[in-house]
């Protein structure tokens, strides 16, 4: 699995956004500025660090099955 932080002003969805796909898979949030990481700590350590420079409340991970979930 690869996690992608997007890395753009959050402004107005006003969450960090952190999408879960298949390694071989690439999105078009790819295309983005993002960062990309092999596991989930890393990308939500990353996640954490822009939310504070963005001061915004939430971090909403996306997940493949169309589900996503706020940290």
């Amino acid at each position: 699995m690869k996690w992608i932080v997007l890395e753009e002003n959050p402004q107005p969805d006003n969450y960090i956004a952190v999408m879960v796909a298949e390694e071989g898979r690439i999105l078009r949030a790819e295309s983005k500025p993002c960062a990309v990481f092999k596991s989930s700590d890393q990308a939500l350590s990353h996640a954490r660090s822009l939310r504070k420079q963005y001061k915004v409340r939430n971090i909403r991970i996306f997940y493949m099955e169309s589900s996503s979930a706020f940290l």
